[in-house]
């Protein structure tokens, strides 16, 4: 099955981000950047991220590393409520 890819200049244009936080989100292992013909491109899953740490980078002003704190934090939130779902099955 083929993803979806959506180039980075076009996302930056659409969603106001500059080019340099998408550069600032991968160095960080945030993202993941395709290239292919000599653009760059995330997949659709990568889209969704880029737009919510926009937000929270432009809007409630947090600085990369911020992101990534809060970001692995409500990945472990929802690791554990996933978690906490399959005990109350076992029950």
């Amino acid at each position: 099955m083929e993803k979806t890819l959506f180039r980075v200049i076009d996302i930056c244009k659409t969603n106001n981000i500059e080019r340099t936080f998408i550069q600032e989100l991968h160095n960080n292992g945030l993202i993941e950047i395709i290239i292919q013909e000599e653009q760059e491109f995330l997949e659709e899953e990568q889209v969704l991220h880029v737009e919510r740490f926009s937000t929270w980078h432009y809007e409630l002003e947090l600085n990369v590393q911020g992101i990534e704190v809060v970001n692995n934090l409500i990945d472990k939130i929802e690791e554990l409520q996933r978690e906490l779902r399959l005990l109350k099955l076992e029950k």
